[in-house]
């Protein structure tokens, strides 16, 4: 019975190290943020992506501006109650009309699919920038985990001397 009482008191003290070993590896690390949004706003390769996106953005807009208005001059036609049409002109108008409608809504989705993939093309080698600069600034601090406070609900609660933001932006080379 003594030998028993031992073992589970042996066994017992075994797992509470087990249970408790995590919590003191865990209180070593060290936790960083950064705010990735404050610096892709201070970035001047964002600045330079942004006006190549308003320039591609202003080309679209004149064209669909060109294909609203002849959309809106085939619909004024067909509603005008002073002309009469033939059916088989009236058809042919309507076909015609209707073909307007489905070209302007490829036209839309051909445009934003375009604006979405060069804004990919424009960001990625940015992200790569600050992803290596977060990474390097996370090694340099001895950080093991670095949140981004500037997606609401992330970081709750963390002080000052946590906040890696500016340390980013100087490796970046951002004033």
């Amino acid at each position: 019975m003594k030998k028993n009482r031992k073992t589970n008191l042996f066994s017992l003290l075994v797992l509470a190290i087990l249970c408790l070993a995590p919590a003191f590896g865990y209180s070593q690390s060290k936790i960083g943020h950064v705010n990735t949004q404050k610096v892709l706003e201070q970035m001047p390769d964002v600045k330079a992506a942004n006006v190549q996106l308003d320039t591609i953005n202003k080309t679209y807009q004149a064209q669909m501006k060109a294909l609203l208005d002849e959309y809106q001059k085939q619909q004024q036609d067909l509603n005008d109650p002073t002309k009469k049409y033939p059916d088989a002109v009236l058809m042919d108008k309507q076909k015609a009309f209707k073909a307007l409608q489905d070209r302007i809504q490829a036209f839309r989705d051909d445009a934003n699919s375009d604006i979405q993939k060069k804004q990919d093309e424009l960001m990625a080698p940015i992200r790569k920038k600050i992803s290596d600069a977060i990474s390097a600034v996370a090694k340099d601090n001895k950080a093991d985990l670095i949140l981004d406070s500037s997606q609401q609900g992330v970081v709750l609660y963390s002080s000052d001397n946590d906040d890696l933001t500016e340390a980013v932006m100087k490796k970046l080379g951002i004033k």
